[in-house]
């Protein structure tokens, strides 16, 4: 059982992160984590399949998880 507040490791630098939010089914989790992370990539435009990488880094990320 997860609750809002337990502390659990980030899923991209397995630091520890701490549960801020729990969807109402108790099957995914929000983990939010104080290290830099890299903004998502994202495509540059609608019509094209190019992938622009952002070198913007945001602390405070909350990352959406499975419920393990």
């Amino acid at each position: 059982m997860v609750n809002i507040g337990d502390a659990i490791r980030c899923p991209e630098c397995q630091t520890l992160g701490c549960v801020v939010w729990i969807s109402t089914d108790k099957k995914t989790m929000g983990v939010r984590c104080r290290m830099s992370h890299r903004e998502p990539e994202r495509p540059a435009t609608r019509y094209g399949g190019k992938v622009a990488v952002s070198t913007k880094t945001r602390k405070n990320m909350v990352f959406i998880m499975a419920v393990s």
